[in-house]
């Protein structure tokens, strides 16, 4: 894991240098970031962390799909036009607010 975040810090250096699309950037970070926060908690999980390792990457998803979605609806927003994959993209989205539990 440390060697795939060092060379993916490498990367993300490189990318920062060159003129690549900010948002494009953003979600290499994204990604990154995410891969840093899986592998920290397995890590954790295995230092004897007494929750269930489903349930921490459960709550990690929760966290990825909010910041994803809050950013997709921004992009939406102002694009105002058609992209491939939206309408799985709603069947998803419905399926889970009927799986979520009511707050």
């Amino acid at each position: 894991m440390a060697r795939i975040t060092g060379e993916l810090n490498r990367l993300e250096q490189l990318l920062s240098a060159g003129m690549v699309d900010r948002r494009v950037l953003s979600e290499f970070r994204f990604a990154v970031d995410r891969a840093r926060q899986t592998g920290w908690q397995v890590q954790t999980w295995l230092d004897g962390d007494g929750r269930a390792l489903a349930t921490v990457i459960t709550e990690e998803r929760i966290r990825c799909i909010t910041r994803m979605a809050n950013h997709l609806a921004s992009e939406l927003e102002v694009e105002r036009k058609e992209f491939a994959g939206l309408d799985a993209l709603q069947e998803a989205m419905k399926k889970l607010h009927a799986a979520l539990p009511d707050a």
